[in-house]
């Protein structure tokens, strides 16, 4: 389990951990409010 605390992986994590938040809060943009997508798309 010592490489979850090396550098470049830590790193690597963020990233991924920042990817995943930003399709979610994509998501429920979409889902909550369904008319953004259509104003965006026109």
């Amino acid at each position: 389990m010592s490489f979850l605390f090396h550098k470049r992986t830590k790193r690597i994590v963020n990233a991924i951990w920042s990817v995943v938040a930003v399709l979610i809060i994509i998501g429920m943009v979409i889902f909550f409010a369904p008319g953004v997508l259509a104003i965006i798309t026109g």
